[in-house]
């Protein structure tokens, strides 16, 4: 699953997310390529000029592969997640159209 929530058309704003569910596609690419093509998608044919999302600090290899499509750590909500018995942060990020370098072949 990935999509854009939270547009903002007026300030030219969305929220992505994306889950892959299914442990077994996990680090073959499919997150890399879903979030590509949602990133065209959105500074080419809607014209937004950010995107954003969360990510759970503990999750490095999520951060990573944000990392790799250019997104840019903004801040942290400290402590503000539960789990495994301790407190873990949630981590900001975001990326601007000038910002992403938009692959237009296929």
């Amino acid at each position: 699953i990935t999509s854009l929530i939270n547009i903002d058309y007026k300030n030219r704003n969305a929220e992505c997310i994306i889950d892959i569910g299914e442990k077994t596609y996990w680090g073959k690419g499919y997150g890399f390529e879903a979030l590509r093509l949602l990133l065209n998608y959105a500074f080419l044919e809607m014209n937004l000029h950010r995107v954003s999302l969360r990510v759970f600090s503990f999750n490095k290899k999520a951060i990573r592969l944000y990392e790799k499509l250019g997104f840019k750590h903004e801040g942290t909500s400290r402590q503000c997640l539960y789990r495994y018995g301790q407190w873990h942060d949630i981590v900001h990020m975001g990326i601007l159209k000038d910002e992403y370098k938009c692959e237009t072949t296929f």
